[in-house]
């Protein structure tokens, strides 16, 4: 690897990383609270709407917003790490990662305003079994749609990275696929369901943005002791 290449990959991952971090900041002012008592991911939700304030939750979209697409400049130093950048796996994982930066952030605003939604709900008084239906009525709209298609680029840029790190399509050990995005989503949200303390709420929240700092700093390592 060439010290120019390697000096621009590292700098990409350290702006990654620093995403990550951000984000990970305003998943734990989203979610983390203490749930005890709480029955489900709804009643989660609506047990944090009741006890944050509105700045909390303005807080909690700002580092989220700021943090996401910045997040996505350390996924990018993986297509730089790549000798063949024309092929098709190159431009489908580079696609994926534009598609990250364009609805990461606007996803975790419609996380938020959900949030704000419930919050709302519950000091007019409506009656919680009618809350979910009234925020799908009001916000299900944009809130489905954009959904569905961050997580299209969500799964194609998991599938990608998987492949091209199996392939040995970058200086990266092939066993290193298995630090993948989905795997980590799975991993740290099974963690966080071992209790209801806000930590715990708060990293299972977390578990794109904690998964993204340990699947980058791994990847740091790995370039850096490359001569």
């Amino acid at each position: 690897m060439k010290k120019e290449q390697k000096r621009k990959i590292t700098q990409l991952l350290w702006y990654g990383i620093a995403g990550a971090v951000l984000t990970m900041i305003g998943d734990f002012l989203l979610l983390g609270v203490d749930s005890t008592g709480a029955e489900g991911a709804i009643s989660q939700y609506l047990m944090a709407a009741e006890k944050i304030s509105y700045t909390r939750i303005g807080l909690a979209g700002f580092f989220g917003f700021v943090g996401i697409p910045v997040t996505a400049f350390g996924y990018y130093a993986l297509y730089q790490m790549m000798e063949d950048r024309k092929s098709a796996a190159a431009r489908w994982y580079k696609a994926s990662v534009y598609g990250y930066v364009a609805f990461g952030g606007a996803i975790h605003i419609i996380c938020c305003y959900l949030v704000t939604g419930m919050k709302k709900a519950l000091e007019t008084g409506t009656e919680i079994g009618d809350i979910l239906f009234m925020i799908l009525k009001e916000q299900g709209g944009y809130l489905i749609p954009c959904f569905v298609v961050f997580f299209a680029f969500y799964l194609i840029n998991v599938i990608m990275l998987i492949y091209i790190i199996a392939k040995k399509k970058t200086p990266l050990p092939g066993w290193m696929w298995i630090l993948n995005p989905l795997l980590f989503k799975i991993l740290i949200n099974g963690f966080g369901k071992l209790g209801t303390s806000a930590f715990f709420n708060g990293t299972a929240c977390a578990n794109m943005s904690l998964g993204a700092l340990i699947i980058l700093v791994a990847w740091m390592i790995v370039i850096r002791k490359r001569k």
